[in-house]
């Protein structure tokens, strides 16, 4: 029965490719909730495990740059330094240490391999099909990138992607109930991909929440990245019902199954994401003019925090027993996470890659070739500090971009994208493994670039009559 979910997924991967509309960006976001699907037999690829996201990305590649001049379009987007040479350059630099370092200091450094076959206190460096598969993700995600950039430059465009970003956010929620409601063998078709499965685990009396990722932490994650994007990017939503009632509604549901999750990497991303999310509506509250959409919901947005910690402060009053099951699994997964075998084994790869960086004199051992549990060391010891300033100076580029003059719907965009980032950040900080930033990163760091393009949107108008093939129509 495995084959049917791999046949259906192609099915709709062509009918998004065939298709002259946004489909394939729907198709895109709501498989990132699909962690653990492998949309190609491991048996066929030799143990690489293909998800959904880079695929549909790399159909999405293959059809912008299939259209007249997308190529040399997307090649203008990767060397504009106002745009995406930085990542560009970031990749040249990825590809230089992951061909090269491993051979180089074979056998000479000691790293933690990717693939965690057994517990291991760190094996010599040597090239492996990791390193491969590890800088072919990146790449991926890297060309997505460029081609979203170039997808997104027009209106349109854009609030279909914020509208595939409330489908994806549905998914992870849904995801969530039918594993939450013990339905989980019912998701077992989609577990094809050969990973090591955490799926049953209980954390102080309260089951973990996996939907259909791998593991309890990824799903957090994922489920904070979503919340984290269609809290901020809502206002920048044209369709009045999804900016209104459908993303607070969705924003209420992804942060119930965050916190599901018992990942103390969500609870952390949740807490800057309320840090965070004050300090926005804050900025709103004195800096946005009178009838601006950034006002949109100040009052009802207060009162619902205020009435929120009222009732728990009463319930707090009334029935205290009421709190011990959650005050029991935060000091479980906070306060005693320093005391568990995982947290000493997850320094340890920390530590591991960061003497391997040192050791390789700030070169790099290769993208793949050492596991981290930290993501500025993930991208520090793949690439070196020549790629790991390369990447965060793009970063940084692209949480100061500007909107063009009098583009309203654009400034909210980039606004969103500033307050969107450190919550991600954080996260990738505390579990992250691998130097890839993926491809909902890419797709943000794409409608940057995009929405910050200097070219007059009635001047791209020519060159973009339809939206899944930009210059089909002119043939």
């Amino acid at each position: 029965m495995d084959f049917i979910p791999v046949i259906l997924f192609w099915v709709l991967l062509l009918v998004g490719m065939a298709s002259r509309g946004p489909f394939i960006f729907y198709l895109l976001f709501g498989s990132m909730s699909f962690g653990s699907f492998a949309v190609i037999p491991p048996e066929i690829t030799q143990g690489l495990s293909f998800t959904p996201p880079p695929i549909v990305a790399l159909a999405i590649v293959f059809i912008y740059a299939g259209g007249a001049n997308g190529l040399s379009r997307m090649l203008d987007i990767a060397l504009r330094p106002s745009q995406c040479l930085l990542l560009f350059l970031f990749w040249l630099v990825a590809v230089w240490v992951t061909l090269f370092m491993p051979r180089i200091f074979a056998g000479h450094v000691t790293i933690i391999p990717m693939r965690l076959e057994e517990w291991t206190s760190g094996i010599p460096l040597y090239p492996t099909q990791q390193n491969i598969s590890q800088l072919m993700y990146l790449t991926i995600s890297i060309v997505t990138v460029l081609a979203c950039a170039l997808a997104f430059r027009s209106a349109p465009a854009r609030q279909h992607l914020l509208s595939a970003l409330c489908v994806g956010g549905c998914l992870v929620v849904l995801t969530g109930i039918v594993d939450l409601a013990g339905l989980g063998p019912y998701l077992d078709m989609f577990r094809t991909a050969q990973y090591s499965y955490l799926t049953d685990v209980d954390i102080a009396d309260v089951k973990r929440v996996v939907g259909l990722m791998p593991e309890a932490s990824t799903y957090g994650s994922l489920a904070v990245s979503f919340l984290s994007a269609i809290y901020f990017f809502r206002r920048a939503i044209a369709a009045p019902w999804l900016r209104l009632y459908g993303a607070p509604f969705l924003i209420v549901l992804l942060t119930f199954f965050s916190l599901l999750s018992t990942s103390s990497a969500a609870y952390a991303g949740i807490a800057v994401f309320g840090c965070v999310a004050a300090a926005e509506w804050f900025w709103r509250l004195l800096t946005a003019g009178k009838g601006s959409v950034a006002r949109e919901g100040l009052v009802v947005e207060f009162w619902a925090v205020l009435l929120g910690f009222g009732a728990v402060y009463l319930l707090a009053l009334v029935y205290p027993k009421a709190f011990d099951p959650f005050l029991k699994l935060i000091d479980t997964i906070i306060f005693q996470k320093t005391a568990s075998d995982s947290y000493e084994e997850r320094s340890m790869w920390t530590a591991v890659s960061l003497k391997a960086l040192w050791d390789t004199w700030g070169l790099g051992v290769g993208m793949g070739a050492t596991r981290a549990s930290n993501g500025i060391v993930a991208v520090f010891s793949n690439s070196g500090v020549v790629g790991g300033l390369l990447y965060y100076g793009f970063m940084l580029q692209t949480f100061l971009r500007r909107a063009r003059p009098g583009d309203a719907t654009g400034a909210a965009i980039l606004n969103a994208v500033r307050f969107y980032m450190p919550p991600v950040l954080i996260m990738a900080t505390l579990v992250g493994t691998s130097a890839d930033f993926g491809i909902m990163n890419a797709c943000i760091y794409a409608l940057a670039a995009a929405t910050a393009w200097p070219v007059p949107a009635r001047a791209m108008a020519s060159h973009s009559l339809s939206f899944a093939y930009p210059e089909r129509s002119r043939r």
